[in-house]
């Protein structure tokens, strides 16, 4: 394995650089060719296709139909509990309503097979307040890279974007492009570009949730370091659920058809934490729940599906094909029925679907020009955009818009100490002859921020320790760390990002002073319309970590949430059933 000095360094020249190969990232390369882009490059850290998050999609996808009630609809998305709870964007919000559709006909056109009604219309089903469309998983990213492919569009696999070069080298100034190395071989890449975009994805600190151990958050370290604004990392997802014994995915389709979580006791616990939707509740609500539980001793708790038919399963069989195997291999489905209940608990998702990213206007721009940025990879609002929809709707404005700005900009030089510095940066940890193993650091990561009461439940004390660790950490072990080949170079990478992005979310949960949806607060319980109807938001300055918060802009929105302080509906139950937290 050669040093950063002997690495092979290749030049690649485009007008248009997408970095990430999910949905997000292959939908701006459709769109942009369709906008008439004239060389698009598409860079995927590993097979496009199959190292992305909707790689694992499970099957489900919130569609809203022509002839829904849209007004409704953004009443619930903007102000009731579990989806915007008052932080929501208005103009995004009108164009997840607005453009949804035509995304699932693109899907549709381009090959995907979506689950029909008898008279040709999207099948839908109610999964967690929403409504979604099912298809036939898993085909999405095998029906986005054909496309891709066929389109003429470069795709430059295995390549692992650590950095992206700015005018003069300066932070702050206008993106020119992006380096990164060869996973394989460790040839270094330069890629000279008009525009930028970053569907790099998010960061799942390589837990235990199925099938996202590549989503390291590349996008928000090399956006940061370039002097983007960022911002919403306290508030998004943050929890899956899972089977205690095996990794799955499918929770939608398990809770949308029927499926009941219980606690020891065998007692459907979520109706009285959420009386209305109940099983069917946001994941960190049923997350946020079982911890409940299981303080108040009626712990561990469990998805009961026995009582799923025949019909049932078959419908799993098609939509959820992997996780069906899974739990056939694992003794829970035998033949055409489900055979026993299985313990569930909460995993940590961090920002994939919903949370913290790099901030965007509706042209998916962001703060630095040149550098536009779509799906995980952006600041996700609450009341969408998010998930599969919001890639494919990020992804389509990302791509046309992008490929407008590339035919109006010339190009501009790369500054060599730039470069230089990027480079060195990249390579830093094969060219130590000893140090800290990337799996090492990756432990003490999770051990950080894994507990429940840092992630699920959290309080000052307990955060300002846990900010500290992970100082100690960027301070002292990333500066040791070692590599032995280009695969533990991109593990060495994944760890500096994975490092920064923990730091982003425990200083931005800490900065937000309330429990508000995914962002609970043992010590700040109310969620405060007086005082914290605001973002916050990130960057890089003067070497630090820089915070402030921006106030929601509600004398220009239509619907606006009532200005008073109500205690967090986990707190309302927790109090009710007797619980005491800390």
């Amino acid at each position: 394995m050669p040093s950063s000095k002997k690495a092979k360094r290749e030049l690649i020249e485009t007008d248009l650089l997408i970095i990430g190969g999910g949905l997000a990232g292959t939908f701006a390369a459709l769109k942009a060719r369709e906008a008439d882009a004239r060389k698009i490059t598409l860079v995927s850290k590993g097979k496009l296709g199959k190292d992305s998050c909707a790689t694992f999609a499970a099957g489900v996808f919130t569609l809203v139909l022509p002839e829904d009630d849209k007004e409704a609809l953004f009443k619930t998305y903007a102000l009731e509990e579990g989806f915007g709870t008052g932080l929501y964007n208005e103009e995004w919000l009108n164009l997840w309503l607005d453009e949804l559709y035509d995304r699932a006909l693109d899907l549709e056109k381009w090959g995907l097979r979506w689950q029909k009604t008898p008279d040709g219309q999207f099948e839908r089903k109610g999964m967690r307040g929403n409504q979604r469309a099912m298809f036939e998983g898993p085909q999405l990213m095998e029906v986005m890279a054909k496309n891709v492919k066929r389109s003429g569009i470069e795709v430059i696999g295995h390549t692992m974007i650590t950095d992206l070069l700015t005018e003069n080298g300066v932070p702050g100034k206008r993106v020119i492009g992006a380096v990164g190395f060869d996973v394989r071989t460790g040839e270094f890449r330069i890629i000279k570009a008009k525009s930028t975009i970053l569907a790099a994805g998010p960061c799942g600190f390589k837990g235990r949730y199925a099938c996202h151990k590549f989503q390291t958050g590349e996008a928000y370290a090399m956006a940061y370091r370039a002097g983007a604004v960022l911002g919403q990392f306290e508030n998004g997802q943050h929890l899956q659920l899972t089977a205690a014994d095996f990794d799955t995915q499918g929770m939608n389709m398990f809770t949308g058809l029927g499926g009941r979580f219980l606690n020891a006791k065998g007692e459907r616990f979520m109706l009285e934490y959420d009386p209305e939707l109940g099983d069917n509740s946001s994941l960190s609500n049923v997350a946020e729940a079982m911890a409940m539980e299981v303080k108040a001793g009626r712990g561990p708790t469990f998805l009961d599906m026995t009582h799923f038919s025949p019909e049932d399963v078959k419908k799993l069989r098609t939509v959820l094909p992997i996780p069906t195997k899974t739990m056939e291999r694992a003794g829970v489905i035998v033949g055409d029925r489900i055979v026993k209940k299985v313990e569930w608990q909460p995993a940590l998702w961090g920002t994939i679907a919903l949370g913290g990213g790099v901030v965007v206007n509706t042209n998916c721009e962001t703060s630095l020009p040149g550098l536009y940025a779509c799906g995980d990879a952006i600041a996700r609002h609450m009341s969408k955009p998010s998930a599969l929809p919001g890639a494919a709707i990020t992804g389509a404005r990302a791509g046309r818009f992008a490929a407008q700005h590339s035919k109006e900009r010339r190009e501009s030089e790369i500054d060599d100490s730039q470069l230089k510095d990027l480079k060195n940066s990249a390579y830093a940890a094969l060219e130590r002859k000893d140090g800290i193993e990337p799996d090492h650091i990756i432990i003490e990561i999770q051990e950080v921020l894994f507990p429940y009461e840092i992630t699920m439940i959290s309080s000052a004390d307990r955060l300002e320790k846990a900010i500290t660790e992970i100082e100690r950490i960027r301070d002292e072990e990333v500066l040791m760390l070692y590599a032995s080949d280009a695969h533990y170079l991109r593990l060495a990478n994944e760890v500096q990002s994975m490092v920064l992005v923990a730091e982003m979310f425990l200083k931005s949960r800490l900065l937000r002073k309330e429990s508000r949806n995914t962002h609970v607060r043992e010590d700040y319980p109310y969620t405060d319309n007086v005082n914290w109807l605001k973002n916050t938001r990130l960057k890089q300055e003067g070497g630090k970590m820089k915070f402030w918060t921006e106030d929601i802009p509600l004398e220009g929105y239509r619907l606006k949430p009532k200005l008073e302080r109500y205690l967090h509906p986990i707190f309302e139950v927790a109090k009710r059933k007797g619980i005491t937290w800390g």
